[in-house]
């Protein structure tokens, strides 16, 4: 019987696991030789260990190795031999051409988000600034819940979210937003809950009403339930419902998505003639609208106006919304309000997917909002960002006295919308390689014909913004 062997030397002295490695992996390199033949018996054990000069016992780690991989079987009282080869093995394969395998992709994604770090001045994205949270607070909260539940926390899967911190947003929205929800389901974060909405009411080929400009991210949701979006237009006053009721005349629409409150991306605010006309439009033609208040609380110009779902006159009103705004970007905590018969499917199709969300993180937030700390935070977060929106719109009326610029100063929102005197797309390319990274109109319509840029202030001090414009300035007056 041949006793196999290879350089000592390739046997590494470092640790169990790279000792039987190179032993089991020569032995493959052997096996595909055809070196050993099928039904051959290896020698014993103890014949190998002291030919590769290791352990007996990691002779045997390396072959049970092989065994699993179905190279090798283990026969008691005798030893190891080499397996014969499945039928299937011995077939040759059809051979393509060579080339890189490449996925075929059912759809295309979106644009992807420039990410923060890294960038110099990153207006692009109206997202809450996270060295405003009181971490210490937050702390204490995780550190409450975990000393009062301990392990029990992190055993709790409920599609529905957990039930503490759907109790305290239920009572949040009461007071904060005058909506009193019929049910609230918490998803990860509000876009979770936009796909949700769309898995469940949409098929292939239906249309969605949209505001153009609008919120893509939301049309690339729509899109994959097979969906199409289409553009509704948009003024000084929000979603034009003339419009919309043309679109209702022409096309078969299933949903009506908007942003009413602060629309994306223009943060106008969508007029109370406006919202009456739209609630009666759509529950006329039996169609949903999805309402997405994604940053209620940043109203900046006497009180904001309620939303759509807590009109008693709204039972078609899905409610969307998310504490990603007002507390971090990275906590990424939703909730959908609406009927109850619709969410209980929603919250199936979640059971099915996600099957619930983070439990630990929702039953800190729940903590934390018991105790008032988070309604403090989002009083002075709107004082300082109150005060770097006038910041703002102070360096935007410098830059307006130069000519590039035109702004009209809304009620509220973290970001401004400005049309400028230059293609946008091109202005946004040429800020970008001087780290100043905006977001152009091109990239939130469906045909790329909106002009403007949508500067986001929340993120960045007073100075950075001012000197981000000045940069702007300078690249729009370039020729």
């Amino acid at each position: 019987m041949r006793i196999l062997s290879v350089p000592r030397e390739n046997v590494s002295r470092r640790g169990q696991r790279t000792r039987w490695a190179p032993i089991a992996e020569a032995l493959r390199r052997l096996l595909a030789r055809g070196r050993l033949q099928p039904g051959e018996l290896l020698p014993s054990t103890r014949q190998l260990a002291l030919s590769y000069g290791v352990h007996r016992q990691t002779i045997m780690v390396a072959l049970d190795a092989l065994c699993a991989e179905g190279l090798l079987h283990a026969e008691p009282r005798r030893g190891y031999r080499v397996a014969e080869p499945e039928p299937v093995l011995a077939v040759n394969p059809v051979r393509s051409p060579a080339r890189p395998f490449q996925f075929r992709l059912a759809s295309t994604p979106s644009a992807p988000w420039a990410a923060l770090d890294g960038l110099q001045y990153p207006l692009h994205a109206a997202t809450p600034d996270p060295t405003l949270l009181p971490l210490r607070e937050l702390r204490a909260a995780y550190a409450h819940v975990l000393g009062r539940q301990g392990a029990a926390t992190l055993d709790v899967r409920e599609p529905w979210g957990h039930p503490a911190l759907r109790r305290e947003l239920a009572a949040y929205l009461r007071r904060a937003r005058a909506l009193i929800p019929e049910r609230l389901l918490l998803t990860c974060g509000s876009q979770e809950g936009i796909q949700l909405v769309a898995r469940a009411l949409l098929q292939p080929g239906d249309a969605v009403a949209v505001e153009d400009p609008g919120y893509f991210p939301a049309w690339s949701a729509f899109r994959a339930a097979g969906a199409e979006p289409c553009g509704v237009p948009v003024d000084e006053h929000g979603i034009r419902v003339d419009a919309l009721a043309r679109l209702l005349g022409q096309r078969r629409v299933r949903l009506v998505y908007v942003t009413p409150q602060h629309q994306y991306p223009t943060t106008v605010t969508l007029s109370a003639p406006r919202r009456r006309a739209l609630i009666e439009l759509t529950l006329a033609a039996g169609v949903p609208i999805l309402e997405d208040d994604y940053d209620h609380e940043y109203h900046f110009r006497g009180e904001p106006q309620a939303p759509l779902a807590a009109s008693r006159d709204a039972p078609h009103v899905i409610y969307v919304a998310s504490l990603s705004k007002l507390v971090a970007p990275g906590v990424r905590v939703g909730m959908l309000c609406g009927s109850a018969a619709l969410l209980e499917q929603l919250a199936a199709q979640r059971e099915h997917s996600l099957g619930g969300g983070d439990a630990l993180t929702q039953a800190a937030l729940a903590d934390w909002i018991a105790d008032g700390g988070f309604e403090r935070h989002v009083r002075r977060a709107r004082r300082i960002y109150a005060e770097r929106r006038a910041a703002a719109l102070d360096s935007l009326a410098g830059a307006a006295r130069l000519g590039p610029v035109e702004l009209t100063a809304p009620d509220g929102g973290l970001a401004l919308w400005t049309r400028w005197a230059v293609p946008c797309a091109e202005l946004a390319r040429r800020a970008l390689a001087r780290g100043v990274a905006v977001l152009p109109g091109t990239l939130a319509s469906l045909h790329g014909e909106t002009q403007g840029l949508r500067l986001a202030y929340s993120r960045v001090s007073p100075e950075a913004f001012g000197r981000a414009i000045r940069i702007l300035v300078a690249e729009a007056r370039r020729r």
